[in-house]
């Protein structure tokens, strides 16, 4: 996805939750307006706009999220294929633990997704952007969720999924597997209470 013009950055700046100065490559997230993660993904700059490299699937939703605050700034935003992604695979992203569009799907804040992810993809001193206020609140409060992300491995992941499902409701279960030989490798989403125990899996 490309977003060009004359206010391309400063429209970049006010709607990614990175500053997009930090450089080429640096990791971002897009946010809807009450601050759950619509998309993360990756920030390409160069001299005539910015570049956001995000899930394709999610493509079209983040270009239609980011249409709405677009007011009268001076960028077009288009949605591009073929960028190089740092996760080609499923299990690259299950191996950086890093939500695709299936833990995006759950809508929770960056913060349910681990301070690993608030630490690459959130500036904390760039200024306002849409979505800040909750991001902000939750890391003041010390980014206590009731909800988070684990990665798992195990040989049964039907028995590991209806493990998270225990407990509180919520979007919890397994979200991405992968599979390694005989077992797998996953990402899921776990109520904070959730620990693993003898259902095929353990934390990765």
């Amino acid at each position: 996805m490309w977003l060009r013009g004359s206010d391309a950055a400063s429209f970049a700046q006010g709607q990614l939750t990175q500053d997009v100065t930090s450089g080429d490559g640096a990791r971002a997230a897009v946010l809807q307006p009450d601050g759950s993660l619509l998309a993360a993904g990756v920030v390409r700059v160069v001299p005539d706009g910015v570049g956001l490299v995000v899930p394709t699937e999610l493509g079209d939703a983040v270009a239609s999220r980011l249409r709405r605050f677009r007011l009268r700034a001076a960028v077009d935003i288009d949605v591009v294929d073929g960028a190089e992604s740092p996760w080609p695979t499923w299990a690259h992203l299950v191996d950086d633990v890093w939500p695709g569009p299936r833990e995006a799907a759950a809508g929770l804040s960056p913060a349910a997704y681990g301070a690993d992810f608030v630490h690459r993809a959130v500036s904390f001193t760039k200024g306002c952007y849409t979505g800040q206020e909750l991001v902000a609140r939750l890391e003041a409060r010390g980014a206590h969720v009731p909800f988070r992300l684990v990665r798992l491995r195990g040989d049964d992941p039907d028995a590991l999924d209806a493990s998270l499902r225990e407990g509180p409701s919520g979007p919890t279960g397994l979200t991405t597997v992968v599979a390694e030989g005989t077992s797998f490798a996953a990402l899921g989403i776990a109520h904070r209470s959730w620990a693993p125990a003898d259902e095929g899996g353990s934390r990765g």
